[in-house]
């Protein structure tokens, strides 16, 4: 226990370092003291900047990060396999390919994108399922169908780019992952589909243990393996379709954020990865945005580049230390 609070005292402290950087850091430059301005002078033009650009930025990357990083964790644990994420299991695919057709072919439509990205969310989820179910979830197959079902979701969303790219300016950053589109009005959508996978999260510790028991250890044990499976899945899809209305498809924070926080706690208890690994996600969300702000300099590199590139290699770092197993 005391290594767990220490642990998130270090990563909060980090969070609010890397926050108050990221609010001072853009293509205007802002010392420390203009920060302050938020408060002392509101209608000043660096207090405009920070409330209208850099603020809503900033929380959009801790929340989708962490969100990235709540799927991730529960979907490791559920299917017990270490390489489980929402992206790789096509998840955040269903989502993206939602985003996608609301973004370029229903534009009209556009303030109802968080609904769209959860219902493509949602929708893989159960069709992934429908796939997988043969008396009962396998975790292999889940797997299985879960990148088979994504591949075909990413087809879709890329036959539909090819024929609409030029109708929507930002959606390439959505393709990629970013946050310089954020805006207050995304992350206020966004927040009760953040609530309600934190809230649903809370309840999943004990049964998140059994599950990764196996599904007969943990009927033996009281626990309905396939209800349960279910409610995890939904809190997973739920996670990574907020994270994906306002990230766009960034790919791995979800895959990353639980090794590390496992690594770090010298601990795989589900109930304090659910703790540790959302702080983690955000870590490396806000990380690689203001990385992709600073490194190019005045160009802005999306942050789903950075994160991309540095999955995959973690990505086969995994797969190379689970040879044999998997």
């Amino acid at each position: 226990m005391k290594r767990l609070l220490i642990l998130l005292a270090v990563l909060y402290l980090l969070l609010l370092f890397l926050c108050a950087w990221s609010l001072r850091y853009g293509s205007v430059e802002m010392s420390w003291g203009d920060l302050g301005k938020i408060i002392s002078a509101p209608e000043s033009m660096e207090a405009l900047i920070i409330r209208e650009l850099r603020m809503p930025r900033t929380l959009s990357a801790l929340l989708a990060g962490a969100g990235f990083a709540l799927a991730g964790v529960i979907l490791q644990k559920v299917l017990r396999n270490d390489l489980a994420s929402p992206d790789i299991l096509g998840i955040s695919s269903g989502a993206g390919c939602a985003g996608v057709v609301m973004l370029l072919l229903l534009p009209q439509f556009g303030k109802f994108l968080n609904f769209a990205v959860f219902a493509g969310a949602l929708s893989a989820s159960l069709v992934i399922c429908l796939a997988a179910w043969k008396r009962g979830f396998s975790p292999v197959r889940l797997i299985l169908a879960g990148v088979a079902l994504g591949a075909v979701f990413n087809t879709a969303s890329g036959l539909i780019l090819l024929d609409n790219s030029d109708k929507f300016p930002g959606i390439m950053e959505f393709t990629l992952g970013g946050f310089s589109t954020a805006s207050m009005d995304k992350v206020r959508y966004a927040l009760p589909f953040f609530a309600a996978a934190f809230l649903l999260a809370a309840t999943l510790p004990t049964r998140l243990e059994l599950l990764s028991l196996g599904g007969e250890e943990a009927h033996s044990l009281g626990l309905s393996a396939e209800k349960n499976r279910a409610l995890a899945l939904l809190t997973a899809a739920l996670a990574a379709a907020a994270a994906v209305s306002l990230a766009g498809l960034l790919g791995f924070v979800g895959l990353m954020a639980p090794h590390i926080s496992e690594k770090l706690l010298a601990s795989s208890r589900s109930s304090r990865l659910l703790l540790t690994a959302p702080a983690v996600g955000a870590l490396l969300t806000l990380g690689a945005d203001l990385a992709g702000k600073m490194v190019f300099a005045p160009r802005e590199l999306p942050c789903g580049l950075l994160l991309s590139g540095t999955g995959a290699i973690f990505f086969l770092f995994l797969l190379w230390n689970k040879r044999g197993k998997v």
